[in-house]
């Protein structure tokens, strides 16, 4: 039940009011901790060598002329950054996002070696009279 008294009655009662305004001068609340920050394992330098991103990116990149370009060598620096490990789950998500961007980029234009779906399609097309 509202109190009487000068100005306008209550609304709320004390126990329902809601919580104080913080003051101007008072300090900033700190930003809370992060609490579930996972680390990826790092690969070994073994499984990198064998069939790492370095060595996937370096050979698309020869096989297509590239690998000299500005693109091919900002490819080629990801992928490495990529191999090193180390990184958070979103972090590895973005190199890896920005890796196939750059290396779509520097692939751009370069002549594509037919593969065995391309030569079955070239038949089909040719058994058809197309």
């Amino acid at each position: 039940m509202p109190k009487p008294g000068p100005g306008r009655p209550r609304r709320r009662c004390e126990e329902c009011r809601p919580p104080e305004k913080r003051r101007a001068d008072a300090p900033p609340l700190s930003p809370p901790a992060p609490t579930n920050v996972h680390r990826l394992p790092a690969p070994s330098a073994e499984s990198v060598a064998r069939a790492g991103p370095v060595g996937a990116t370096l050979e698309r990149l020869t096989n297509a002329g590239r690998e000299s370009t500005p693109e091919g060598e900002i490819a080629l620096t990801l992928a490495a950054a990529l191999a090193e490990g180390g990184h958070t789950a979103s972090g590895l998500a973005a190199l890896a996002k920005e890796l196939r961007a750059t290396l779509a980029a520097a692939l751009e234009g370069a002549p594509v070696e037919p593969d065995l779906v391309d030569e079955l399609k070239e038949r089909r097309a040719r058994r058809r009279g197309a």
